[in-house]
């Protein structure tokens, strides 16, 4: 029962406005490797392939990311990620199954895009 409220709860922080803003400003600190696992996560859960309750994962767990206000603060320096990254890591874990070798060239693309203009763009340009 936790799970299925704390799915609930991340869930409504997410958008993909708030997520594209999230994202260009994070997009330096976080890396190519964590980067990756959101991008590809953001592309899965408009998969309409994807059960609704996998998806409803993924959709918490970019929530989180977006969350003002987590566990360990995102401003904290060496540390301010690495509840997110629990998170993401898990529900990219449960990504794998869904994951084509077309979806991760995509992802790698718009990781390599994102870092060499600092920012993702808007949604159109994401996808």
């Amino acid at each position: 029962m936790k799970y299925r409220k704390k799915i609930k709860k991340y869930s409504k922080y997410y958008s993909e406005g708030d997520f594209l803003k999230k994202l260009s400003s994070a997009s330096g600190k976080l890396g190519s490797g964590l980067l990756y696992y959101f991008v590809v996560l953001y592309y899965l859960v408009s998969d309409k392939e994807i059960p609704l309750k996998t998806r409803l994962l993924f959709i918490a767990a970019l929530g989180y990311f977006i969350l003002p206000s987590d566990l360990v603060a995102d401003v904290i320096p060496g540390l301010g990620f690495t509840d997110d990254l629990a998170f993401i890591s898990y529900a990219f874990s449960m990504a794998n199954d869904y994951i084509t070798p077309e979806l991760q060239d995509k992802a790698r693309q718009k990781v390599d895009a994102i870092l060499k203009h600092d920012q993702p763009g808007t949604a159109e340009e994401l996808n």
